[in-house]
């Protein structure tokens, strides 16, 4: 039998949660800087889940001693002092109340390796303060930012899993022998690829170089056979792929979506494959690049070396670099007339706004549909120097002029219905839509931001309206329809706009056109491997997409740091009514060269190891053979969270026309095909709710299927979304297709940062790890119901000693809950009928629920209450700690629980309701049988604090009269919860005087004079 593996075990999530939040602010060289993709993961998590499920539990009976030993001489070596201390588990667990010292085992030391928060943090952490999120984690964790490419890190993790791989095959093997052949097969690759990249002009065909480069591939096969298969089925922006690639396995990523096949070929394929060094003859590097070229090596800082060549780093990356300066160049020198300056100075971005015309007959006054008034508010710059369109209204006329300082007059357009500044006439959204339907939608230029010794601000001038006025739009734009039945991410087709031409100025689309027609070009006069243009034109395709994004008119102007922002902040393309044109050959950062060298800084920072990543754009289930694969890890799509193919059509229709030949297959439909996506969007499924869930567990279940058939150990799965009812289907797919939960972990991957503040959004998600599962046949209830009780109370001792808390230990507790009645294949009641999956789903929650909560009984709300009262007190608390709780603790959505007053969102932080916050806006709630028990104990607080006999008598008489009503319990256990606070106080009133109440209550009582109506509504 096989030992667990250390992700159905433990994790360290906070460390894990703490390096992935920080990720999501990391810019230089990321890989989510190289192409727009919705939903991504860190890369710490991935990381982190990649080793977790590829290497056993140390502690676990059946792990092999060869892997125990890796462990032992890799993370405590007897001769190195400075790896003993750095992987050496706390002596007290930094993010616990009280002392908790960890015990220095290997399983333990495995996760220090993972990672651990740093010496600094951890006395931070302890004395309440808070530590840079760079400071963090020590220096030897392997999920770091700064390890991403740290060769003893690496090859640390990678000798590991290759032990814990290879002596499952071979248990007769110790450390040593697989030490020595890790060595060997490792270093062979470097030797190898030192042999290739020092032949002078490489990249000319010899026959040399053809021994070698088959010498170095076969080094890599012979590394790679002997480490563990990673697939991802739902690979997207190719972050996991990449991390299973870093980690040294043989890496398969797999996306039906042709513009994530795309990204996933650059992000995870080509940087690996043709991103090395390579050393040019001046001669060979002369006919090559040319003036230009020795041009790009001089400003790079590369000179001849010693010999009289020219060594160049990373030669994918130069040849992008010098490929699309030629691309942008021509493109420039072909649409210099576009953005000509009228005043001298550079034009930066062109400030437009569209126009609707006031109903008012008498007035009929064109109004920009502003909502504000701001062109600049820079986080820097003092009040004094924000810059604001200042109106100026002559008769039903409207002019600006640009002004310093404050201005809060609110803007003309609310919520699309428009106030005439000329008139005060209201016209609705329905007469603008009406407009926007039957003629042309009107634009009107309103300011022009120039570069210069400094920005300057002014008001177009008659010479820039008639320049703008006299550029056509291109014919050669796509027309491809927008999703018009996707009211949700696409509101467009509702003002007049339901094709893709429709998203971008005349100015826009002469633009991107010339450009796309360069990248053409440029690419037919290089030659080379065709293989190795097709990846350069890739590139060159990844570029002009990130020129799209912010090259449209529906853009966003981020007034508070000046810049051009893409227009999916929130997974869609909005109606906007103001928008940015920059020029795309300026000095912004979203501009053509400032997009240039992100793509740059991506390659030359993914490009240091060899990997093989095999990337198929397929949701072909028989694409491996059975128990090929050693584990799954992926993050499959969120239920309806996002239409990924609705919205990747915006790139589609472009990337169509430049990469048909290079791509055949992938782009041989019209658009991102929709039926096969497994997703559950019901406009493409008749406007059915019904008629989507089932699409959606159905393909769900079918690749959780095959994917059963195909994988040996375990399968990680990320999830995140709010619903119960997405979260319930993930598990019914999982079970489903025979597998089993072994374990599951919560941890912080999302942060919000948006252009709207003040929006609380979902911030962690839940990684499940399952296993291929022999099922026993059929379980009985009770007993089922007993192992899971006594499953969770052993697994919630255990996760505590880890130091996990709150929410984040009801989480874990789930896994384990659910991997009990996922051993058989159906469990029965007494009357022999069967329990169904959301019945025994409910019974998991529950039974990880009622273990924190000691037994107390109630409705759902009052389980979440005293739940989160246990594990959170009354501070306040993070947004998404109520998704955890809702997720798997009880069987109500995050909704519900706002809805009914139980939490209160103040911003992006909740507490929980006292009393008077929950029901203190009605006379009613809590006063009846059916109420929920902690509405009945709030009411009673609110009547004893009011201090009327007659009612506090009245209420108990109905809701607790015996001593034995649950609501006693309830209070009591209140009493011991609540901090000193006024609720508390009364608590402890309504006890002392319990007897009293209940010995009266059943007495006749005269409500004094001026209470004739009390009770009355």
């Amino acid at each position: 039998m096989k030992a667990k593996k250390l992700i159905e075990v433990a994790l360290p999530i906070k460390e894990i949660s703490a390096e992935s939040v920080r990720d999501k602010s990391i810019r230089n060289g990321h890989i989510s800087t190289l192409h727009l993709w919705w939903a991504r993961r860190p890369l710490p998590v991935c990381r982190a889940v990649v080793f977790a499920s590829l290497v056993p539990d140390p502690l676990d009976k059946n792990c092999t001693q060869a892997f125990k030993d890796a462990v032992q001489n890799i993370l405590n070596p007897a001769d190195d002092v400075l790896t003993q201390y750095q992987y050496k588990p706390y002596n007290d667990i930094p993010y616990t109340a009280i002392v908790d010292p960890m015990e220095d085992n290997l399983r333990n030391r495995l996760l220090m390796f993972i990672g651990k928060f740093s010496e600094k943090c951890q006395k931070e952490m302890l004395a309440g303060k808070s530590t840079t999120p760079k400071e963090q984690l020590d220096e030897g964790s392997l999920i770091k930012w700064e390890n991403k490419n740290n060769p003893r890190i690496l090859r640390m993790a990678r000798e590991l899993i290759w032990v814990a791989y290879n002596a499952e095959k071979y248990p007769d093997l110790g450390y040593e022998t697989h030490h020595k052949n890790f060595s060997e097969a490792f270093d062979a690759i470097k030797a190898a690829e030192d042999a290739l990249y020092e032949v002078i002009d490489r990249h000319l065909p010899s026959a040399e170089t053809d021994d070698l480069e088959g010498n170095l591939q076969s080094a890599i096969e012979n590394f790679q056979n002997q480490m563990p298969s990673v697939f991802d089925p739902f690979a997207g922006g190719g972050a996991i792929p990449l991390e299973a690639a870093r980690l040294g396995c043989r890496s398969y990523g797999n996306d039906i979506n042709p513009v994530a096949h795309i990204i996933e070929k650059g992000s995870a394929e080509f940087p690996q494959k043709f991103g090395k060094p390579i050393c040019f003859s001046e001669e060979e590097f002369n006919r090559i690049y040319g003036e230009e070229g020795l041009n790009l090596i001089t400003e790079k800082g590369i000179s001849k070396d010693a010999r009289g060549f020219y060594l160049i780093p990373n030669r994918l990356s130069f040849d992008v670099e010098y490929y699309a300066l030629k691309v942008i160049n021509n493109t420039k020198s072909k649409c210099s007339d576009l953005y000509e300056s009228t005043t001298g100075k550079t034009p930066l971005v062109y400030y437009w706004a569209r126009t609707a015309t006031c109903s008012n007959p008498t007035c009929k006054a064109e109004i920009p549909m502003l909502k504000q008034f701001y062109i600049s508010k820079r986080r820097t710059a003092k009040a004094k120097d924000w810059v604001y369109l200042n109106p100026i209204i002559s008769g039903n006329h409207i002019d600006f002029e640009i002004k310093n300082g404050s201005f809060e007059e609110e803007g003309w357009n609310r919520h699309g219905n428009i106030t005439c500044p000329c008139c005060g006439s209201l016209t609705n959204i329905s007469e603008i839509k009406r407009q926007f339907n039957t003629s042309p939608i009107k634009e009107r230029l309103l300011a022009i931001i120039e570069d210069g010794s400094k920005r300057t601000y002014r008001v177009p001038s008659a010479e820039d309206i008639q320049q703008i006025s006299n550029i056509k739009k291109s014919k050669a734009i796509p027309k491809e329809q927008l999703e018009v039945g996707n009211v949700r991410n696409f509101n467009t087709p509702g003002w007049g706009i339901d094709s893709f031409d429709g998203l971008f100025s005349n100015r826009q689309s002469v633009f991107l056109t010339n450009f796309k027609n360069e990248i053409d070009n440029v690419c037919s006069s290089i030659s080379d491997d065709k293989h190795y243009v097709r990846a350069i034109k890739t590139y060159l395709a990844i570029l002009f997409d990130k020129v799209l994004c912010r090259n449209t008119s529906f853009g966003v102007w981020h007034k508070l740091q000046e810049t051009v922002e893409h227009p999916f902040g929130r997974q869609a393309i909005p109606m906007v009514f103001d928008y940015p044109e920059m020029n795309p050959f300026s000095s912004l950062s979203g501009a053509c060269k400032g997009q240039l060298d992100a793509i740059i800084s991506y390659l030359e920072s993914e490009n240091s190891f060899p990997a093989v990543f095999n990337n198929v754009i397929s949701g072909d289930k028989s694409q491996f053979d059975p128990k090929s694969l050693t584990a799954v890890i992926t993050d499959p799509p969120y239920y309806d969270a996002i239409a990924y193919a609705d919205l990747s059509d915006f790139f589609y229709v472009w990337l169509k026309s430049i990469l048909l030949n290079e791509f055949e297959l992938v782009f041989a439909t019209p658009k991102t095909p929709k039926q096969e996506e497994c997703t559950a969007l019901k406009h493409h499924h008749g406007n059915s709710d019904e008629e989507a869930k089932h699409h959606f567990e159905k393909k769900l279940t079918s690749i959780f299927d095959a994917i059963e058939t195909q994988t040996t150990d375990v399968v990680s799965i990320m999830f995140a979304h709010q619903s119960t009812e997405a979260w319930t289907t993930l598990c019914n797919s999982i079970l489903d297709a025979r597998m089993n939960i072994t374990g599951s972990w919560p941890m912080d991957t999302e942060v919000s940062i948006a252009l709207k503040a003040d929006m609380a959004t979902l911030e962690s998600s839940v990684t499940v790890a399952c296993r291929p599962s022999e099922r026993k046949g059929y379980g009985d209830f009770k007993s089922v119901k007993k192992d899971i009780e006594q499953k969770v109370a052993e697994e919630v001792e255990s996760l505590y000693e880890l130091g996990f808390r709150g929410a984040d230990l009801l989480t874990a507790c789930f896994g384990q809950a659910v991997s009990e009645f996922g051993k058989y294949k159906s469990v029965e009641k007494s009357d022999g009928s069967e329990v169904s999956v959301a019945e025994l789903l409910e019974m998991a929650r529950n039974a990880a629920f009622d273990s924190l909560l000691k037994g107390v009984q109630g409705d759902d709300y009052t389980k979440f209450y005293i739940g989160w009262l246990q594990l959170n007190g009354t501070s306040d608390t993070d947004f998404d700690d109520a998704t955890k709780f809702t997720r798997v603790g009880v069987n109500v959505n995050i909704k519900d629980i706002q809805q009914e007053r139980l939490l209160i969102l103040e911003g992006k932080k909740m507490h929980i309701a006292m009393a008077k916050e929950h029901i203190g806006g009605s006379s009613v709630e809590g006063t009846r049988p059916e109420d929920s028990p902690i509405k009945q104990a709030h009411r009673f607080i609110l009547l004893y604090r009011e201090g009327d006999r007659g009612k506090i008598l009245r209420f108990v008489r109905d809701i607790c009269p015996d001593s034995s009503s649950p609501l006693w319990r309830l209070l009591a256990t209140l009493k011991e919860l609540l901090p000193a606070n006024d609720d508390q106080k009364q608590i402890v009133g309504i006890l002392q005087n319990a007897d009293d109440l209940r010995q009266h209550c059943h007495e006749e009582y005269k409500p004094i004079q001026g209470n004739l109506f009390e009770g009355i509504e």
